[in-house]
């Protein structure tokens, strides 16, 4: 009996207690999202919207730090002998405007510190080699207003079917534990989520929240917006310094970070830098696009001689497309387990080669004898550059340049309310506990309809959906069956007259890279009175490097291979204008096709195919209007061609690197060329051969914006006596445009001929230019680019210069551009053309 007693003694005195109380400012301001961390315990929380806080300890001495952004931590010693309720007035940083050493130079103090930070960023990706971590992340979200248009449209559906409500609060919260591998793998956990989502929302499965957000040591956070660390930061940002103040004997100076110009990828607000390490402390920053306002708050706390992220907070405020929308993303990590890089443990001293010309000079003469023991001396920026350099050469190539995963748990879905009340430790508001009691008894009403709807819960067929077509999804999470009905695809042309198909699709996912499908459409021809159609059968394997794809049938193709008419815009000049573009043969074929890619940098591509080629006639005078006017010739007649088709096509990206997502492979070749060389033979009637190689990279230019260029030049060894297999070329007769590499003013067929050629098309996209200077135009989503063209071949023994100049304007309602040209050369007369670009 005395051991039993012994025993619920002692579990009775290790049994947790909580520590509770709410967060305000010395002003009395509520704090809401402060971060609570226990530094013994190795654990935190957040205190909820209404700065209300809770965390379970035990008993005993424990040591507790609240921090707020912009407010100096707080650092409370707590004696717990049982629940104890402890309230905290956090004051504001005593930001102070100290003598900042600039030697004389004529520059805000700023300047010499970001110039250092940027240098030290390279260092930070590094210092950790890995480490573990447990977070609790929420989001809570709501649509604030809708138009009336769009409520009109789908208001009363959204709200029916979907049981989105404008004005309530949803909520989504997660407890994950992620790992990070260094240099670049993060495996990511949910361990638990939940939601007060709609049932069907909830049952089509809800989005899981992650911890990790994003990494602003690096050039560019979330894809596209260019971080205030950057290595060109001062291409695009001026900087100011606001003061200082002390922390643990630490000097953290806040700075001022103000975009050069209006752009919807930059950054305003502040960013706080512990000086000697160029260590993030904290930031408020935010940006502004087309669609909305967001900001990024992120607090930093020391952990091994490390600055790592303890609390994320996020805000969205959506106005786009008829919706208004606030949603909040807010992240605190719980725990933390961390493993440091042996040789990044001492921190370099970055000097001032500005300040200090002849010691930096020295500096730099220096031999790197050993870069990992050059770390924890004096270096300059420039030297540091060179020593990371090195690190990099002598560290082990690694084949993914990125490496995510995200896993959910099992049991994720299903923890009971006392697994949140231990774990999530952040007191729900009365919005939030009324919304989870709601969800839970619309739940339960709606059990029996689950139970009912999973009886047969694969699509049903609808008799609207042979009209516009549907995606049946059999598996879950993208894996598994899905068969694919397309919607009924029209058209009119003078050879077919109108014109009526549709395809079928099915595919089986193993992973999101690992699939097998098949599929076949069908076509019918009212005026010629004929039906097409094709099968095909794929295989996509050995994560997303090899492809394998067998097709047969009688297809409708252009004679020009670049397939410069888009279907549905031929449809409206010929059955409007009587203006018919297409020109179109018949091909009978079977085909087989290839591809792998052997490495990162290389990629091959095979095609084989016996076919034979039919020329067709026009079946239609003109359209519905403009009966005077008669639809041109469909090209010359030729007789039947049978041929046996080959192609080899290899690829060369010297600077592309793997990415990986969820075992997924992509490639990335976001800096460097693609070049491409081809060797294309046909046998049998019409025989030729032909090579070509190109050359295509986009360059940053940095404040300049982008420069695009594709370059092109082929030669038929062997030329060519059909029409069909001439080289031709995308030019554009309409004054509708769908964007890509093309020609704006050319005639279709023009310039189609055996010989040679070079072409070359240069964009530059700047990030302002004529009408984006008007800080409202940019931020509505209104870019510019200059385009430039060229194109030289020879016909009948004469060599042909042609050339276009274009300005053009995209973003216009969101989805429209607009290209004015200007044509050089015999080809076309010169005059200047307007057209417009679609989105497609």
């Amino acid at each position: 009996m005395k051991p039993l007693l012994l025993f619920l003694c002692t579990c009775i005195g290790v049994q947790a207690q909580t520590l509770s109380g709410t967060i305000r400012s010395n002003k009395g301001e509520l704090m809401p999202f402060s971060s609570i961390w226990v530094t013994d315990l190795n654990k935190g929380t957040l205190a909820n919207e209404e700065g209300k806080y809770a965390i379970q300890l035990s008993k005993g001495e424990h040591e507790v730090v609240f921090r707020f952004l912009g407010h100096t931590p707080k650092v409370h010693k707590v004696s717990i002998t049982g629940d104890l309720t402890l309230d905290v007035a956090l004051t504001e940083e005593a930001i102070t405007l100290q003598d900042v050493n600039v030697g004389g130079l004529k520059e805000d103090p700023a300047i010499g510190m970001m110039r250092r930070m940027i240098s030290m960023a390279p260092f930070h990706l590094k210092e950790i080699d890995s480490f573990k971590a447990k977070g609790y992340v929420k989001g809570a979200g709501k649509i604030t207003s809708i138009s009336k248009v769009m409520n009109a449209l789908v208001g009363k559906k959204m709200e029916k079917e979907a049981g989105i409500k404008v004005g309530s609060t949803y909520v989504l919260e997660g407890i994950n534990q992620i790992t990070f591998t260094r240099p670049n793998k993060i495996d990511e956990k949910v361990l638990s989520n939940r939601n007060n989502l709609p049932a069907v929302l909830k049952n089509s499965g809800a989005p899981n929240l992650r911890i990790t957000q994003t990494n602003f040591y690096l050039p560019k956070v979330w894809g596209s917006l260019i971080s205030p660390i950057s290595p060109s930061a001062f291409s695009f940002y001026k900087f100011a310094y606001l003061g200082s103040f002390q922390l643990n004997g630490q000097t953290v100076s806040k700075i001022q970070v103000k975009p050069k110009s209006t752009s919807d990828d930059l950054f305003e607000g502040t960013l706080s830098i512990v000086e000697d390490t160029w260590s993030i402390y904290s930031f408020s920053l935010a940006f502004r696009n087309s669609q909305g306002y967001y900001t990024f708050q992120q607090q930093n706390a020391l952990f091994q001689g490390v600055w790592m992220p303890v609390n994320y907070d996020v805000n969205v405020n959506f106005d786009a497309m008829g919706f208004g929308a606030t949603f909040r993303y807010i992240t605190q990590v719980k725990e933390y387990s961390i493993k440091v890089n042996p040789s990044f443990v001492v921190k370099p001293t970055i000097i001032e080669e500005r300040l200090h010309k002849d010691w930096a000079k020295e500096i730099n003469k220096e031999k790197i004898a050993s870069p990992k023991l050059a770390l924890g001396k004096e270096l300059t920026r420039k030297k540091l550059k060179k020593v990371l350099k090195e690190i990099d050469k002598q560290e082990e190539k690694q084949e993914f340049s990125s490496d995510y995963t995200i896993s959910v748990d099992s049991s994720a879905a299903i923890k009971k309310e006392e697994y949140w009340e231990a774990e999530r430790q952040v007191p729900l508001t009365d919005a939030e506990v009324r919304g989870y009691k709601e969800a839970d008894s619309l739940s339960i009403q709606d059990e029996k309809k689950r139970l009912k709807d999973s009886i047969n819960a694969l699509p049903r067929f609808r008799y609207g959906d042979i009209w516009a077509g549907r995606v049946y999804n059999y598996g879950q999470k993208g894996l598994g069956a899905r068969l694919t009905l397309s919607g009924f695809q029209s058209g009119y042309n003078a050879v077919d007259g109108y014109t009526l198909g549709r395809g079928v699709d099915y595919r089986y996912t193993y992973k999101l890279s690992d699939y097998w499908g098949t599929g076949f459409d069908v076509r019918y021809a009212f005026s010629r009175k004929a039906w097409n159609g094709s099968a095909y059968l794929e295989r996509n394997w050995d994560e997303n490097r090899q492809n394998l794809n067998l097709s047969g049938g009688s297809a409708i193709q252009q004679i020009n291979s670049t397939d410069p008419v888009p279907t549905i815009v031929n449809l409206y000049y010929a059955l409007f204008l009587s203006q018919n573009y297409l020109k179109l043969y018949q091909k009978d074929f079977i085909k087989a096709s290839y591809g792998v890619q052997m490495s990162s940098k290389w990629n091959l591509n095979t095609v084989l195919e016996l076919r034979s080629r039919t020329s067709l006639e026009n079946h239609e005078d003109n359209g519905l209007f403009f009966k005077e006017r008669r639809f041109e010739s469909n090209g010359i007649p030729f007789a039947t061609s049978k041929q046996v088709y080959g192609s080899i096509l290899v690829r060369y990206q010297p600077f592309a690197t793997w990415r990986r997502y969820n075992g997924s492979r992509r490639l990335s070749n976001e800096v460097g060329p693609t070049i491409t060389g081809a060797y294309e033979q046909a046998f049998g009637d019409n025989s030729y051969n032909k090579v070509s190689l190109q050359f295509y990279q986009s360059i940053s230019l940095a404040n300049w914006g982008e420069l695009n260029y594709r370059i092109t030049a082929a030669h038929f060894i062997n030329k060519p006596s059909l029409l069909v297999d001439y080289q031709h070329f995308k030019g554009n007769e309409v004054n509708i445009s769908t964007g890509g590499s093309s020609f704006l003013a050319l005639p279709y067929y023009a310039l189609s001929n055996s010989g040679d050629h070079f072409k070359a098309f240069v964009t530059w996209e700047p990030r302002k230019f004529v009408l984006t200077q008007n800080a409202f135009l940019s931020l509505y989503g209104l870019k510019e680019k200059v385009g430039y063209s060229y194109l030289q071949t020879a016909v009948n023994s004469q060599v042909i210069h042609y050339q276009e100049f274009s300005y053009g304007l995209t973003g216009i309602g969101k989805i429209l551009g607009l290209d004015l040209v200007y044509p050089v050369g015999n080809v076309v007369p010169e005059k200047w053309k307007v057209l417009v670009r679609l989105p497609f």
